[in-house]
């Protein structure tokens, strides 16, 4: 806003007074001093005649420079009266150099920033809408699904010695890996929680052995591909991983939104496979209970029950560590 004012508003009232008292004692002056040799005012109807017709032209003078000065004020009171309405898209635009100008110019700005901020707001507002939409379209159902968890081991301790960059890409690199594995084997990516992968095979039917062997090699094959991840990993100067995996049967909560492909699902089986995942060896495969009655009479691998743990004891899980023979 500009701090130059060219004339106050009560210099031009000043103005508006002064001009108006001078050109009445002027035209007074003149009269009088030529009132003996003007002919116009030897008749007394004359000299009423031409005293009115001053008096108006003087009152029109006063009225039009009057209104001049009055109308900045009255268009402020309009746009004022706008805005009070919730009509933020008005302007005075007055460009008066003067305390009217300059207060029309802080109208003004004032007027944008509430409809910038009216803006927002329905923005904001369209985006909770739509937010609420999609909790209104959320749906659950539950079936019995095979859950699986791949965690890096020692995940703490190898990013704290590299850079938010690097770390981000060892996290890319392990994952992406691991989910292509899982896609090979028609399993479906859930989704990551830092720096585990969770997988799942919906609808598992464990009576299906081509289906339940499909799952075991799905996972033994993460394992069996340590070292090509290792070379990936050292293509890009990156450190060496081990991981764990764990995998659990059972019922589990579906939660599919109208508005994306990708489900998500908790429940007992979940927290289950995540638990387990904790008491795996590096770089192997443990199973529940549930898949280990359906594993069981599969030859070509050996199944065998880990040591009596915290979580056999307090949740009497039993757990398999499952290789190839």
């Amino acid at each position: 806003m500009s701090s130059f004012t060219f004339f106050s508003l009560q210099k031009k009232l000043l103005v508006l007074v002064l001009s108006t008292t001078f050109t009445s004692i002027s035209i007074t002056t003149v009269l009088f001093l030529n009132f003996d040799n003007i002919s116009l005012f030897q008749l007394q109807e004359n000299i009423i005649i031409i005293g009115i017709s001053l008096m108006i032209g003087v009152s029109v003078l006063t009225y039009f420079l009057a209104k001049r000065l009055s109308e900045p004020i009255a268009k402020l009171s309009a746009a004022t009266y706008q805005i009070s309405r919730g009509e933020f898209n008005v302007r005075t635009n007055i460009k008066s150099r003067d305390e009217i100008g300059n207060l029309s110019e802080s109208f003004d700005n004032m007027a944008k920033k509430l409809q910038e901020a009216e803006i927002t707001i329905k923005q904001k507002e369209e985006v909770i809408k739509q937010q609420e939409d999609i909790l209104l379209k959320f749906s659950q159902h539950t079936q019995n699904d095979c859950v699986g968890v791949i965690d890096m081991k020692d995940s703490t301790k190898i990013s704290a010695k590299l850079s938010d960059n690097d770390v981000t890409k060892l996290y890319e690199i392990f994952l992406n890996f691991m989910a292509k594995i899982v896609k090979k084997y028609d399993g479906e990516v859930v989704k990551n929680i830092g720096d585990a992968l969770m997988f799942r095979f919906p609808n598992t039917d464990l009576n299906d052995s081509k289906i339940t062997k499909n799952i075991l090699e799905c996972c033994l094959n993460m394992i069996e591909s340590h070292n090509a991840l290792t070379k990936q990993l050292e293509e890009e100067k990156m450190p060496e991983l081990n991981y764990k995996i764990s995998i659990s049967y059972g019922s589990v909560k579906v939660a599919q939104s109208t508005t994306s492909t990708i489900s998500d699902i908790f429940g007992p089986t979940v927290n289950r496979c995540f638990k387990i995942n904790s008491l795996c060896p590096e770089n192997s495969l443990i199973i529940d209970n549930n898949l280990y009655n359906a594993f069981k009479n599969f030859t070509e691998y050996n199944i065998l029950q880990l040591s009596e743990t915290e979580i056999n004891k307090k949740y009497g899980y039993k757990i398999f560590q499952v290789k190839r023979k």
